[in-house]
């Protein structure tokens, strides 16, 4: 599969795409290793913070130089102020070989347009590997531009998906379930599906009560009520509270300490994390052999150095006992050193990699594997948050939905099981390359 992109990579840009659970990160990130491997100039970029850490690389908005702008003429009156950091911009672009940029779904038109003109003002030549799923959570609209003329939202409503002619690859085997009925369910759902058979399915996992027990945990459609849900269990335990703080080394006098704040707020752990001994944990990101992203376990000691929590022992769901340290989350800015692009690390946040798993809003869950949850459905409303939050599920059979809202279950699936029409018109009128083959 891997050797299937990289043909194609030699001849063109790549889109990559598929539902949720197909192995997108994995092909990246075995794309990626390939190119270092071959001493090939690499530049991945993250549309969040998130997606950003969990490749290696940097959010797209820093390494574009592209501030607070939300369009091509705002970006063009900043640029007047900042033409040396362009110029170094510049250079890099010259030299990169490959561009990666993940969850493609978050990026709007206007930044795909800003993204274009970035490269068009270098001498860039090198691939474009997009990767991300339009069918899952859009891009935010801080405000809609009425006065323009075309305001379109997705980054393929841009003119500039258009002129990097992309070769679009839809990865079709989710790995995340070995239920072909639950994978067809999701399938169908993805694409804005939803018949009377799929309805009684659906229906079927339904539970009146949200009594999760040690090894369930909670998705919520609002961040309010998964810290509710959170700190009530927490309470629950009959052991001292402790709280473990962020910290922060700064190794570059030039951070800008705005944009490291902005950055070290969209990752996926608590800056203030509180926990006690028996407390049940979701792990938020990977470490090759030794936990996973949505990965779970409990906290059975909390060790202590100083009075400073150093390290805490945790039993995973699996039974392994590991000792889990504070994980540097690094802000780089990039630099070109003679031919190479290198990662500057302005600064580490450092803090567990783990946050409570009782409750998790449905987008920090994108990309977990979660293998036992329930679904608070009450308030599901952004285009594609069931399907993220469904698709989460690692066996159906562990997969509860709640609902106690007074208008009718099957209506209230109805109105949440919604995709964009751009969204299918898309997928349909686009030649996709379909990949099936097991990674």
């Amino acid at each position: 599969m891997k050797d299937q992109i990289l043909e194609i990579l030699s001849r063109s840009n790549v889109f990559l795409t598929g539902g949720g659970g197909v192995g997108k990160s994995y092909l990246t990130a075995s794309i990626i290793r390939h190119y270092k491997e071959n001493f090939k100039n690499v530049v991945i970029l993250g549309s969040t913070g998130i997606s950003a850490v969990s490749l290696g690389g940097v959010s797209l908005h820093s390494f574009f130089k592209f501030g607070y702008c939300k369009d091509y003429e705002e970006l063009r009156r900043l640029d007047y102020r900042q033409k040396d950091k362009l110029s170094k911009l510049r250079n890099m672009l010259d030299a990169c070989d490959l561009l990666v940029i993940d969850e493609i779904s978050m990026v709007s038109s206007n930044v795909m347009e800003m993204i274009r003109y970035r490269l068009l003002t270098s001498k860039f030549k090198g691939r474009v590997l997009i990767v991300g799923d339009f069918y899952q959570l859009p891009p935010v609209q801080k405000e809609q531009n009425e006065s323009k003329l075309f305001n379109f939202l997705y980054a393929f409503n841009s003119s500039a998906w258009e002129d990097m002619k992309f070769t679009n690859v839809e990865l079709l085997v989710s790995k995340r379930t070995n239920d072909l009925k639950f994978y067809e369910i999701l399938s169908r759902l993805r694409v804005g599906e939803l018949d009377d058979e799929m309805i009684a399915y659906i229906e079927g996992l339904r539970v009146d009560a949200i009594e999760p027990d040690s090894e369930t945990s909670v998705l919520f459609g609002r961040n309010a009520e998964a810290e509710m849900l959170n700190q009530k269990r927490l309470l629950a335990l009959n052991a001292p509270l402790e709280i473990s703080n962020s910290d922060v080394l700064v190794m570059d006098e030039n951070l800008d300490k705005k944009e490291f704040e902005k950055w070290a707020n969209t990752l996926n752990i608590s800056r203030n994390l509180e926990m006690k001994i028996g407390a049940k944990i979701i792990f938020t990101s990977n470490k090759w052999g030794e936990y996973y992203n949505g990965e779970q376990g409990k906290i059975m000691q909390i060790l202590k150095e100083n009075g400073a929590i150093s390290s805490v022992i945790v039993q995973k769901d699996s039974g392994e006992i590991c000792e889990i340290e504070k994980c540097a989350y690094n802000f780089c800015a990039l630099n070109l050193n003679e031919d190479e692009i290198e990662e500057n690390v302005q600064a580490s946040l450092y803090q567990f990699p783990f946050k409570l798993a009782y409750a998790l809003t449905i987008h920090k869950s994108q990309g977990m594997s979660i293998n036992s949850l329930i679904c608070n459905i009450n308030h599901i409303f952004a285009k594609g948050q069931l399907y993220v939050a469904l698709s989460r599920a690692v066996n159906p059979k562990n997969l509860k939905l709640f609902y106690d809202k007074k208008s009718d279950f099957r209506q209230h699936l109805r109105k949440v099981v919604k995709i964009d029409d751009e969204v299918k018109k898309f997928y349909q009128e686009n030649v996709f390359l379909h990949i099936k083959e097991s990674l």
